[in-house]
Order: C-alpha cells, then sequence, then structure tokens
C-alpha cells in the first residue's frame, strides 16, 4: 500500500519536473544562440567611386574589427533619393544620404558624417564665370534620381534657371568625366568634398576651373539644411594654388540613417564603434575625422534614433544630478518643515494625552468620594456627575481634543467607578436591611 502511494506522487512529480527541464533548456538554448548571434544589416551607399559608397566600407570594416557579431553589406545605389526609398521600404536597414534630400518617416539619423561642398568645375574656355552663365551651356550632371541631381536643380531655381535653359546630360561619374576630356560638355556639377579624387582630375589634367557659389545664406533661406562653406585654398594642388583662394560655395552634410525599426541595441554598438574607433575609421577614410553628433539646433530635422541618442547622452547629468543643488535645498527645507510639523504634531498629541490623564484624574476623585458616600442622595449625585463626565470625555474624542488611547483609558476607569459605585449602593442597602438584635436583660 506504501508503495503505490509513493508511486502516486513520483507520477504527479512528472508534469512540473519536465516542464522545469524544459524551460532551464530552452531559457539556456535562447542565452547560447543570443550571444552567437549574427546581425546582419544592409546599407545603402551611393555609386562605388563616391566617398559615400567608401566610408560605408570602411565602416564596415571597423565594426567587423570590434564588433563581430554586427555584419554589414554595402549595396551600390544611384545616390540618396534611391537610398532613402530603399531604407523606407525596409530593404537596407542603413544608408547614406545628402541632409537637404527631404527623408521619408521612418529615417532616423545615426550621425553627420562629413560635409559636402556644392562643386562647379567648368572649362577655361566656355565663358562660365558664375552659376547664371550656364544659361545655354552644356552640364554633366549625376544620374537623374540622385541627390546630387536634385541639388543642382535647387541650385538653378535660384538663378533663375529653367531646364529648357541648360543641356543637361545626366549620366554616371565616369561618363560625365570622360565627355568633359573630350569637350562634350561645359561644365560638371558635384556634391563631394573638397579633394575629390576625380575633381581632381578635371582641374589639374583637364582644363578645368573651379566656379564660386556665392549665394549660400540665401539658399539657407529656402533650405535650412544648406550652410555657408568654402572649398580651402589648395584643396585640388599646392603650387600654384588651386583654388588660389578659400572659394565660397554652399556645404550639406552628408548623414548616416538607419530605419527606425532597427534594434536601438545594434545602434547603440554602430554609433558607438563610429566614434571611439575613429582613429582606424580615419586611417580608411580621412573624411571620418569630420563626423559630429547631430545638433537638431542647427538645422537637423530629421529624429535622432533611439540608439544614437542613448550613445550621445551617456555622460548628460542626470535629472538628479543637474538639479541637485534645488533638490538640496528642497530636501533640506522639506525635513526642516517636517520637523516643524513632526514637533507641533507631537505638541498637539501631547496635550491631547494630558487632557485625557485629566479626566482620568477627575474620575479618580469621584471613586474617593464613592468611598465616603454615607447616604443614598450622594450616591445618585455620583451617579449623575460620572454620566456627565463620560458624555464630556465622548464630545471631547469627536473634537479631537483627546486621543482614542486617552478614550480607552477613560472608559477603563469610568467603568471601574461605575463599579465601584454599584458595590458601594449594594452595601449601603444591605446595612439597611439590617435589624439589630434585642438587648437580653441580665438574669
Amino acid at each position: 500500500m506504501l508503495s503505490q502511494y509513493n508511486l502516486g506522487i513520483n507520477r504527479n512529480l512528472i508534469v512540473p519536473i519536465l516542464l522545469s527541464f524544459g524551460l532551464i533548456v530552452g531559457l539556456t538554448g535562447y542565452v547560447i544562440i543570443e550571444r552567437n548571434y549574427v546581425h546582419r544589416l544592409t546599407i545603402a551607399a551611393g555609386a562605388k567611386e563616391g566617398e559615400s559608397y567608401l566610408f560605408s566600407q570602411a565602416m564596415a570594416q571597423v565594426i567587423a574589427k570590434y564588433n563581430p557579431k554586427i555584419k554589414i553589406q554595402v549595396l551600390e545605389t544611384k545616390g540618396s533619393e534611391e537610398n532613402i526609398k530603399l531604407l523606407e521600404d525596409n530593404k537596407v536597414q542603413l544608408a547614406t544620404a545628402q541632409a537637404d534630400i527631404p527623408a521619408l518617416p521612418s529615417a532616423r539619423i545615426l550621425s553627420n558624417l562629413f560635409p559636402d561642398m556644392y562643386q562647379l568645375v567648368v572649362r577655361n574656355n566656355s565663358g562660365i564665370k558664375d552659376v547664371s552663365d550656364l544659361k545655354g551651356k552644356r552640364i554633366g550632371l549625376p544620374p537623374e534620381g540622385s541627390g546630387q541631381y536634385k541639388s543642382f536643380l535647387f541650385l538653378a531655381e535660384h538663378y533663375r534657371l529653367k531646364k529648357t535653359d541648360f543641356f543637361a546630360f545626366a549620366v554616371s561619374e565616369q561618363q560625365t568625366d570622360a565627355a568633359f576630356r573630350n569637350n562634350q560638355v561645359d561644365a560638371v556639377f558635384r556634391v563631394r568634398p573638397p579633394g575629390n579624387k576625380s575633381i581632381l582630375e578635371l582641374v589639374q589634367n583637364r582644363g578645368g576651373q573651379l566656379v564660386a557659389i556665392d549665394q549660400a545664406a540665401a539658399m539657407k533661406l529656402k533650405q535650412s539644411t544648406l550652410d555657408a562653406g568654402f572649398i580651402p585654398k589648395g584643396a585640388y594642388q599646392g603650387a600654384p594654388p588651386i583654388p588660389a583662394t578659400n572659394q565660397p560655395t554652399v556645404a550639406v552634410q552628408r548623414i548616416l540613417l538607419a530605419n527606425k525599426n532597427v534594434n536601438p541595441t545594434i545602434i547603440r554598438e554602430i554609433t558607438t564603434t563610429l566614434y571611439e574607433r575613429r582613429q582606424d575609421l580615419a586611417t580608411l577614410m580621412p573624411e571620418a575625422s569630420y563626423m559630429t553628433p547631430p545638433n537638431v539646433l542647427a538645422g537637423t530635422v530629421l529624429p535622432i534614433h533611439p540608439g544614437a541618442e542613448d550613445y550621445y547622452n551617456r555622460e548628460k547629468p542626470s535629472f538628479l544630478q543637474e538639479n541637485a543643488d534645488w533638490l538640496g535645498l528642497f530636501l533640506s527645507m522639506g525635513l526642516l518643515v517636517g520637523s516643524w510639523a513632526w514637533q507641533l504634531k507631537s505638541r498637539i498629541e501631547k496635550g491631547r494625552k494630558n487632557q485625557g490623564d485629566t479626566y482620568n484624574q477627575e474620575i479618580i476623585l469621584l471613586m474617593k468620594e464613592i468611598e465616603r458616600c454615607k447616604n443614598f442622595q450622594n450616591i445618585e449625585q455620583i451617579r449623575q456627575k460620572l454620566f456627565e463626565k463620560f458624555e464630556k470625555v465622548v464630545n471631547a474624542l469627536d473634537h479631537d481634543q483627546i486621543t482614542p488611547e486617552s478614550f480607552q483609558s477613560f472608559t477603563f476607569t469610568w467603568e471601574a467607578a461605575i463599579a465601584a459605585l454599584r458595590d458601594r449602593q449594594s452595601i449601603m442597602i444591605a446595612q439597611s436591611t439590617v435589624t439589630p438584635k434585642p438587648i437580653q436583660p441580665k438574669p
């Protein structure tokens, strides 16, 4: 019988044991998978010859070195506009773009990468001295749909040039360079960092010269992401310097974007690597030295990705740290006020207790009168006094003049007095009913 009972208990434990074992195995497996899981992301990076693509390659290499669990594949595209569209459709998780190209709702900014410059290269014999001189000229442009193409249309519109006022050749960078060499175009427009290799070839060896664009401040009124910038003297050649002076132009940030749905932890890891391994990155891509956090006050209109924001705020003082002085003052005042309140409450409580003790003393005096009571008239007077006292104390309790504890103590004393009064009354009744024995005469 006992063995059957023990067997029944073991059977009842089988299911909980199996469930517990399964839970342990599942959690262990999850931890192992999570620790060894490789997060694979794709970045839309523009044309292969562009700085954005080169930067993306360098970033992927550095991140793979310091964060082996994050692998980034670099995807060649036509430019910013396509990058943003791919990001919105969640076909890529990261993208580079010009800050002056409108982003779509899913885009979140991670970092400013480096400043791009509007650069207009013209042939020496073209007669072009200003943007407005492009009317009737042949212009080599980046492919349609690229951010650079849209930037030129914005520039042309500012100078009141329509598409019909010039002949546009919107082809790849290599094709544009070939057209410039073969005298098939009069000018080439690019949005590139100073020192760009393709532009260097045009101005050093192909008879090209840079034209200033000096209305950046006015253009910023229409597009807040633009800034006044300049191509440094000697950026393309030191002697003689090209350009000969710091040449004014329009500057726009090249930015790194992420889809808003990408895990913030992964984005924080990427942002951390970009800034804390900047030296490694700059060795592969010198433009990395220009990286800066997004600055909403300086014109960044895109929301910052939560993962990147978490990194940027890592050293920001907490609310308690930032307001420690005020909080300390308020805490001190609060403690002082609390101390005063506590003392006041203690005094009130002491007064209520003292009042309760006074009522008890009055009852004790009545109890002494009961002991000395000799007639029923005094008994009745004391009874009335006791009930008057009781009514008075109940009213005092209702008006918070005594504490509940004092009332309980008073009730105990009052009941004792009532009991003593009854006993005294009983004794007096007994004494009044005793008949004295007659005195017997002596024999």
